[in-house]
């Protein structure tokens, strides 16, 4: 596995405080029915913590590789 590019980074120390320690819980879908990710579950911090997490190509749409983590 090669190293990630300074964005692929940047994006994943984002990604993994938010979802370690969570379980995949089931499949989401937008309002519109066009967007479509999944569910997780878990404590953090003795929290239960739900999100919903939904796979786009990046914040604007248009680029490889972004994952939009929402509360649930």
């Amino acid at each position: 596995m090669s190293k990630p590019n300074k964005y692929a980074q940047a994006c994943l120390d984002r990604l993994i405080p938010d979802l370690t320690g969570l379980t995949i819980t089931g499949g989401a879908v937008d309002d519109t029915g066009e967007y479509w990710g999944f569910t997780a579950e878990g404590r953090q911090n003795r929290k239960t913590i739900k999100k919903v997490v939904f796979v786009l190509c990046d914040p604007e749409g248009n680029g490889p590789g972004f994952l939009d983590i929402q509360e649930g």
